[in-house]
């Protein structure tokens, strides 16, 4: 019992204050009539203990009682706790349903958005196509009508180019007719002016070397005279024939040389004549100057 009280002393603790209270209302209840007892020691040892046997049956009952109840609580909070797991878990099912039905939603509008989008595309093609197989009636209608167009213009073109060809042939030969009048004309007035500038020409020139003669022969006499002065007769002169004498003059009439051709005469009547050549030095200046000869052949024969 002693061992078993210190192994529990909470329980002797929770006896003598239930013994103590119980005293308590005792004692107040007889309280009219106070009368001390008498408690021995052995007796009070006793009740101690039977108290204390009460006590722990009560004690062990009351443990038994709070194990259940905390065995209670603890089975309520697992049970809270699965709950709450389970509220949990169905919440976070709930969510990924949610979830799953919004990206169901997001995918469904997504594909509706695709397939509104796809209809559209498809109708705008379709419109395209309309479009474009219209435009393409409407150019191969516009390339018929601009070929059918080209065609009446080169037709049109290559008749006025004919007109025009025939036109230009007409204008070309009547042209030409009247080119080759007025080049015949031409020809003939310039044919009567050439005969006429030949005839002038031949007249100039023979007045020219009229002209050219008189002054010679002027010339020619005047050196003859020039060198009749210088002339002296030889005392064995003899007869005086006509003597040919070739001089050569350079410029001024700068007697160079004097040769003889045709001069039958006497030596000394030969040697007169030469003398009188050289006496003449420098020789009389043509009037014109187209006159002047390096060699000049004279025909000479002194006067008498």
């Amino acid at each position: 019992m002693i061992e078993t009280i210190k192994q529990q002393p909470k329980a002797l603790i929770y006896s003598v204050v239930l013994h103590l209270v119980v005293i308590g209302f005792t004692l107040f209840e007889f309280s009219g009539t106070p009368v001390k007892p008498v408690v021995s020691k052995k007796g009070l040892v006793d009740e101690t203990i039977q108290a204390e046997v009460i006590d722990k049956k009560q004690l062990d009952k009351r443990e038994q009682v709070k194990k259940k109840q905390q065995e209670a609580e603890k089975k309520k909070q697992e049970q809270a706790r699965l709950k709450e797991a389970a509220q949990k878990r169905a919440a976070e099912i709930k969510k990924k349903k949610e979830a799953e039905q919004r990206r169901k939603q997001q995918e469904a509008k997504k594909k509706a958005e695709q397939e509104k989008k796809r209809k559209l595309a498809a109708e705008k093609k379709k419109k395209q196509e309309a479009e474009a197989k219209r435009k393409k009636a409407e150019a191969e209608r516009k390339k018929k009508e601009e070929a059918k167009r080209k065609a009446e213009a080169e037709k049109k073109r290559k008749a006025e180019e004919a007109r025009l060809k025939a036109e230009a042939e007409k204008k070309r030969q009547e042209e030409a007719r009247k080119k080759a009048e007025r080049d015949a004309r031409l020809k003939a007035e310039a044919e009567q002016r050439r005969k006429e500038a030949e005839l002038k020409a031949q007249i100039a020139a023979e007045e020219r070397q009229r002209d050219l003669d008189n002054k010679r022969n002027k010339y020619y006499s005047l050196i003859r005279e020039k060198i009749s002065r210088n002339w002296r007769q030889p005392a064995n002169a003899g007869n005086k024939p006509l003597c040919e004498v070739q001089v050569i003059q350079g410029p001024g009439g700068v007697i160079l040389d004097v040769t003889f051709g045709n001069c039958p005469g006497t030596r000394e009547y030969r040697l007169s004549v030469e003398a009188a050549v050289l006496k003449s030095d420098p020789l009389p200046q043509p009037e014109d100057p187209e006159l002047f000869e390096r060699n000049i052949v004279l025909k000479f024969k002194p006067k008498e």
